[in-house]
């Protein structure tokens, strides 16, 4: 199927799985903004059905379809409103929906904004993932590896350990790649990361299932 073979070539985009993680930092306010907006229109085309004249408007189908075209800034014209009173209520309708509009717009575009800002550090973090899985390791490994390469048991990995873990793992992703990716484990600072960060940047599904932590408390980061 020629749209199969042309979805393929997202995998050749490393910056597509940014736009899936903006929209779904947005999505969290999807709901409450879909229910409103199915207030706006309901209302709205109720307006309409009731003042304007049945020869216009036969239906309250086609009053919905006449209020969620307006809504969408779509306006095929197809149905337009005849009665003056009609007129005003589809007017006031017009500026709601292009105030309202704007909000879900802004709320994509903030979650966009912040990922890409972050992009080098996702982008990171994205391909590590894929090469640990590629080779065939899961994040219920990682506890193991860490006490395997923490040759002072300090319980964490310094810089020196964790570059020979992933060299040891095949993980290739340069030195430098490799130190930018170990600051961002190491969120305090420290100079060390445990298993636990760990896992909490590069597996967060797995995170809470793994160390015990209730889902919507402690840290999270999204993958």
């Amino acid at each position: 199927v020629p749209v199969l073979r042309l979805l393929k070539l997202l995998r050749r985009f490393d910056d597509f799985h940014l736009i899936l993680k903006a929209f779904r930092l947005a999505s969290e306010a999807l709901p409450v903004l879909l229910f409103i907006l199915a207030v706006i229109v309901l209302v709205f085309a109720s307006l309409i059905y009731v003042l304007e004249p049945r020869s216009n408007i036969e239906s309250l189908p086609k009053a919905l379809w006449m209020t969620v075209v307006t809504v969408g800034t779509v306006g095929y014209g197809d149905v337009v409103p005849e009665s003056p009173w009609g007129s005003l209520v589809t007017v006031a309708m017009i500026v709601v929906s292009a105030l309202y509009m704007a909000i879900p717009v802004g709320i994509v575009g903030k979650a966009f904004s912040d990922v890409w800002d972050d992009r080098s550090q996702l982008n990171m973090i994205h391909r590590a993932r894929r090469r640990f899985l590629e080779r065939g390791y899961k994040a219920q490994d990682i506890p193991a590896m860490f006490c395997t390469f923490d040759h002072d048991l300090d319980g964490e990995l310094d810089l020196s350990e964790f570059m020979a873990m992933m060299h040891k793992m095949q993980v290739a992703l340069g030195t430098e790649r490799l130190t930018e990716l170990f600051l961002s484990f190491d969120s305090d600072g420290s100079g060390g990361i445990d298993d636990a960060e760990f896992v909490r940047i590069l597996f967060p599904s797995a995170y809470a299932q793994m160390y015990g932590i209730k889902s919507g408390t402690g840290d999270t980061t999204g993958e």
